[in-house]
């Protein structure tokens, strides 16, 4: 086989890539670091990765559908400080983790209806909700910490079952359901349509206000339910939870291959991507490579990532 032969394969298939780019990171980190090859660091990284990857399971879909949804880094923090002031009124633990849920399915739902029913920009809308929903924060717990939960609440971030972080084989179950959903059922083809062609969607019946709600509440979800993980890790609820995450779910849903105008991607290609930037980012840290020059690297991995799918398809045309 060639060498041109093997540089136009992986060239089509972007999966194989991202598999042949996270294995040089793993064995680059093995090399430079004693401590980066070892099962108690795997679990670490494991157990660090929960938040962004919820959120990139619903990011993914939405970036397919050709949109985006810059708040969820707010409506984590907002969902984590409503389950605190909650627990500090006295409510069970797990009510106040219903009250979580609903506070990220309301802020879901608020960006939903603008984007699906009033066809308002996403990226508008959610820088909107974003800034909003981070002073709301200050305003209700006043920057203080909120910690003193029941341990029943530090089994979802803190324990391990058979030596593996429970929260890690939560969001394993978590992307096995949502690569389901979008390799088995019609919603799937509906996304995918949308970001496509929407207008074609539209006129075959199928309601694109709907799906797009669907896809919003589901973001507003899985960042509260990263929130009450988040809380669980650390034992605290804090104004500044989940600032910046969505730089790394974005990044992670990018780097997986999802195409960001829309209409190609997939569920597995964000969880390579996501293992990609964990892995990179302990590796950094365990050679003590300062974090902004950690943002550095990931800002031109992204700009690789980005920039090579446009290189790609104005070659094509």
């Amino acid at each position: 086989m060639s060498v041109r032969t093997i540089m136009l394969s992986f060239r089509q298939n972007k999966l194989l890539v991202q598999l042949f780019l996270l294995l040089f990171i793993l064995v680059l980190f093995s090399i430079l670091s004693p401590y980066f090859l070892s099962v108690t660091n795997f679990m670490n990284v494991f157990n660090q990765m929960v938040e962004v990857g919820l959120i990139a399971i619903p990011m993914t879909m939405i970036v397919i559908s050709g949109a985006m949804d810059l708040s969820v880094g707010s409506i984590l923090g907002f969902s984590a400080v409503c389950m605190g002031i909650a627990y500090e009124h006295g409510l069970n633990i797990w009510a106040c983790v219903f009250v979580a849920l609903l506070a990220g399915l309301l802020c879901g739902a608020v960006n939903g209806y603008l984007i699906a029913r009033h066809r308002m920009q996403a990226i508008v809308v959610t820088i909107g909700m974003l800034v909003m929903l981070r002073g709301l924060v200050y305003v209700l717990n006043e920057g203080r910490p909120i910690s003193g939960y029941p341990d029943s609440l530090y089994f979802l971030g803190q324990q391990y079952i058979a030596g593996v972080p429970f929260n890690a084989i939560f969001l394993a179950v978590m992307f096995l359901l949502g690569n389901f959903v979008m390799k088995r059922t019609r919603f799937s083809t509906y996304v995918y349509g949308i970001g496509n062609n929407e207008e074609a969607v539209h006129y075959s019946g199928v309601s694109v206000v709907r799906i797009r709600f669907i896809l919003f509440l589901l973001s507003g979800l899985f960042s509260a339910m990263a929130g009450v993980f988040l809380v669980s890790r650390l034992a605290s609820a804090e104004a500044t939870s989940g600032t910046n995450i969505e730089l790394d779910v974005i990044t992670a849903t990018l780097i997986g291959g999802t195409h960001i105008f829309g209409g190609r991607g997939s569920l597995s290609g964000t969880f390579i991507g996501l293992l990609i930037i964990v892995f990179l980012r302990n590796g950094l840290n365990l050679l003590g490579v300062s974090v902004l020059y950690q943002s550095v690297i990931l800002g031109a991995l992204l700009l690789i990532a980005v920039g090579s799918k446009q290189f790609n398809r104005g070659s094509s045309q």
